[in-house]
């Protein structure tokens, strides 16, 4: 893959992969390619340096029994964005104290196969990358706003001991609420009691809501909405286009490392970027 053309995001935009038919197992199998090991080469990446990667190794995790001649199609093309994106890495900046914020997003339905959603969130430490998760949820939502209670309440978990990390090694001097950047006005409206949502259909989720909740009203966090073109965690959910995909990126702090007045170049463009969004 030396010679390979590098290509300009982890997966096709729009492309969903399926279960491999008996012909094509068998095709794949004629390849003699060890699948497994080859996808766990690469999560390593995913989960430590390259949130770009943790929605295509998430999806190409779930066909690691029986995967298809699409599926390792898939897999060269996350090697060839790789290819072009050797020379980027996360950088992370000192003196900003903008304190702990996170952004959380669902797709609703993601899996063709189960119908089950996908949860997708990271969280920023004083404008800087330190957690990032692409997750296929435990059961089917019927509704969109079901599927982001399920991926907030793993957010707010995972928040609250963050938060509490962050305190005993000083690096929060305040106890202002922490924002969490939403898309969904639905859900938002639903926490606050802003709704008309008849809450009967949604028993088989009390927990998640009260849990939520109760994390607002004890002003632990603050839900934000954010429109769907300014949301930072799209990435982690589906497969954007490339566009969407640099943007998220260069506020996130995956740039260019080859000289370092391209990368402080690079983070001056990107704040211009999202004020223009913000305005």
């Amino acid at each position: 893959m030396s010679s390979c053309k590098p290509v300009s995001t982890p997966l096709v935009p729009g492309e969903h992969l399926q279960p491999a038919t008996p012909k094509e197992l068998v095709r794949f199998e004629e390849l003699g390619v060890n699948f497994r090991r080859a996808v766990g080469c690469i999560n390593y990446l995913s989960t430590e340096t390259r949130p770009n990667l943790s929605y295509a190794i998430s999806m190409l995790s779930q066909f690691l029994e029986k995967p298809g001649i699409l599926c390792w199609k898939s897999f060269l093309h996350v090697i060839k964005y790789l290819k072009g994106m050797q020379n980027t890495g996360l950088v992370y900046w000192r003196g900003s104290q903008e304190g702990l914020k996170e952004y959380g997003d669902a797709d609703s339905g993601n899996c063709r196969e189960t119908r089950r959603s996908l949860s997708g969130y990271l969280a920023l430490i004083n404008g800087n990358l330190v957690l990032w998760k692409t997750k296929k949820q435990l059961s089917v939502s019927i509704s969109t706003t079901e599927a982001e209670y399920k991926a907030v309440c793993n957010l707010v978990s995972e928040l609250l001991w963050l938060w509490q990390w962050g305190k005993e090694c000083g690096l929060f001097t305040t106890s202002e609420p922490i924002p969490i950047h939403e898309d969904n006005q639905s859900f938002i409206n639903s926490i606050l009691g802003n709704s008309n949502t008849n809450n009967k259909r949604m028993k088989h989720v009390d927990i998640q809501l009260h849990f939520v909740k109760e994390a607002v009203e004890s002003s632990s966090i603050l839900l934000v909405y954010t429109p769907t073109q300014a949301m930072l965690a799209n990435f982690l959910t589906k497969s954007v286009n490339q566009v969407t995909l640099r943007t998220s990126l260069s506020f996130l702090g995956v740039l260019v490392l080859d000289l370092r007045g391209d990368v402080e170049n690079c983070n001056s463009n990107d704040d211009n970027t999202i004020n223009n969004q913000d305005d």
